[in-house]
């Protein structure tokens, strides 16, 4: 299974959960079939998008395998996209570490 949290920082799993989903600026893709864990920090490509954002961000995140996010906040056109696709959606705290975001939304056990 595959999860992504949307981070303001590319530092590994020190990496900082963004206030933002569609805009932020990378996305910390972890696979939870390997173990340890396959952390890969992705620029986020739709960042500049004007118009449809959310659900396009979307698209590209299950177009990759993943099951479930981690953010912040999440606008309503993203939101319908994630529950249309069957995605998970955790909510956490802008600001923490992204260890500690997987800690809070029940993946703790499985990082390094």
């Amino acid at each position: 299974m595959k999860i992504a949290v949307a981070v303001e920082t590319n530092n590994s799993w020190d990496s900082i959960v963004s206030p933002r989903f569609g805009r932020a600026p990378f996305f910390a893709i972890i696979d939870l079939s390997t173990n340890p864990p396959n952390l890969q920090i992705m620029p986020n490509p739709h960042i500049h998008m004007v118009g449809g954002l959310g659900p396009t961000v979307v698209q590209w995140l299950v177009s990759m395998g993943v099951k479930a996010i981690i953010v912040s906040r999440v606008g309503p056109h993203a939101m319908m996209a994630l529950q249309a696709m069957g995605v998970e959606v955790k909510i956490v705290p802008p600001g923490i570490p992204l260890r500690q975001a997987l800690s809070m939304s029940g993946y703790g056990g499985l990082v390094p």
